[in-house]
């Protein structure tokens, strides 16, 4: 299996390539198209210079029968090109041939120069015939001009094509270094920081909880999985904690009980304490007391297994509130705590949610609000909000801390304050979120030590409703 360095790496290593190559393919495409168009240009310039000098020496001599002087031929055909003079029937009258011109070719380069440019001379020359016109004689003659099309260039036309061949093969290979270079820059910062996460990761499959990845990176995605690698060690950190302090729990609540029996049977057995229906009856409550916890340890399974049964119905939903609070009305008469609800903004307003778990979701609140107030009040209200029902319980009790609010709706947890003076299991919260999440709803807390807190139910709206009684709900309002 190949690193994804290595692969991102030889992929940019190849686009690389690629681009160099076809970018040097189509600059020597381009540079040969126009040295060709060179070189037709100036055979044309050089023809027209030709013929026009021929016209006049016919103008002035009448005839071709004196020879043309050697310095006409040295100034105008320098020695690549083949000029022959031909009568009006193209009778050869005067000229070179193409084999002259190829020794004198051969005699001004070199012959790795003719190894280049004119690896077959039979297909390489080229001639044309171009008639000549005499002002006072008409048409006099031809002009058969012939030449190798390579050796047309110059010495400084060829340096500088190779100058040009040259200067694309070092673009080439500063440009193939270039990329090697980011490819290996880009690879580093996309593949060091996801290495580095995934031994993070190993850390915390070793239970390595406290390890994080701290260095940033300016890659929104890689940003992303770093921060939600750190969040996921967060939680798998906090929930160790949270393990060990459930088994804490655990120890204590269960050891409670156990020491309780253990302690008056050894009274018993050694016979400080009679066996009479007295100390059976303390014996029965520790251990009704330990199989209640362990009922809402299995409840609480149920719940989070999702194996509970929801039998749902249309319900009203102060219908249900005002049967909570019905049965808690005398606990806040006994402990002078005002209590009281405002219901009016739901009046006929119904829920599809199953009665039983709704009532446990209210018992459980309604109890925990009254659990940790000892003096004040306890509100309750509901409104609308747009499709969903809300219930608030506002109380002005002890409050939740700041450090144990992110952890209020964890299975047996219970801060360390208030786990000795306030009885329960530590499961209530627990069951009423997951009870309300199976009813696609939501649970909010607002709280402050010492002052209150405030928990919102939001259950989804069924609809409004003009009768009084539903078939489906069996309560008297």
């Amino acid at each position: 299996m190949i690193s994804m360095r290595k692969q991102l790496f030889a992929l940019l290593l190849c686009v690389g390539t690629f681009t160099i190559l076809l970018t040097a393919f189509f600059v020597n495409i381009t540079i040969d198209r126009e040295f060709k168009v060179y070189i037709k240009d100036n055979i044309e310039k050089t023809s027209e210079i030709i013929v026009r000098q021929l016209q006049e020496i016919y103008e002035q001599e009448g005839s071709w029968e004196n020879t043309i002087e050697e310095e006409f031929l040295i100034t105008t055909q320098s020695g690549k090109f083949s000029l022959s003079i031909l009568d009006t029937d193209k009778t050869l009258i005067w000229g070179k041939t193409k084999e002259q011109l190829a020794e004198e070719v051969e005699g001004l380069q070199s012959p790795s120069y003719l190894a280049r440019f004119l690896p077959d001379k039979e297909k390489v020359y080229t001639f044309q015939d171009i008639p000549i016109h005499a002002k006072s004689y008409g048409l006099v003659g031809y002009a058969r001009i012939g030449y190798f099309p390579s050796s047309i260039l110059s010495t400084s036309d060829i340096v500088f094509q190779s100058c040009i061949n040259r200067s694309i093969i070092w673009s080439g290979l500063i440009a193939l270094l270039c990329f090697a270079s980011i490819g290996a820059y880009i690879t580093g910062v996309f593949t060091k920081p996801i290495y580095a996460i995934a031994r993070t990761s190993v850390d915390l499959a070793e239970g390595k909880y406290r390890t994080r990845y701290t260095k940033k990176s300016e890659i929104k995605e890689i940003e992303n999985l770093r921060h939600s690698m750190n969040y996921l060690a967060q939680k798998l950190d906090e929930q160790d904690s949270l393990r060990r302090k459930l088994i804490s729990d655990l120890s204590h609540e269960i050891r409670t009980p156990l020491h309780i029996l253990q302690s008056n049977l050894e009274a018993m057995i050694d016979g400080i304490y009679p066996i009479d229906e007295d100390q059976m009856q303390v014996l029965y409550q520790e251990v009704v007391r330990f199989g209640s916890m362990l009922n809402n340890l299995d409840k609480l399974k149920n719940v989070e297994d999702c194996t509970t049964d929801l039998h749902r119905q249309e319900l009203y939903m102060n219908s249900c509130i005002k049967e909570v609070y019905n049965v808690f009305k005398i606990v806040a008469r006994e402990r002078q705590i005002h209590f009281k609800i405002d219901l009016k903004e739901t009046d006929r307003v119904t829920i599809f949610a199953d009665y039983n778990a709704l009532k446990q979701i209210l018992m459980n609140l309604f109890s925990n609000a009254f659990k940790f107030t000892e003096s004040g009040s306890i509100v309750v209200t509901t409104h609308i909000e747009g499709k969903m029902v809300c219930m608030s319980i506002e109380d002005t009790g002890i409050g939740v801390t700041t450090e144990d609010m992110p952890y209020i709706f964890e299975r047996m947890y219970r801060g360390d304050k208030s786990r000795e003076k306030y009885e329960g299991s530590g499961i209530g919260l627990t069951m009423v979120k997951k009870l309300v999440t199976l009813h696609e709803g939501k649970v909010e807390v607002e709280s402050e030590e010492n002052k209150g807190t405030r928990f919102t139910i939001k259950l989804p709206l069924m609809h409004y409703t003009k009768s009084k009684t539903l078939k489906s709900l069996s309560l008297k309002a």
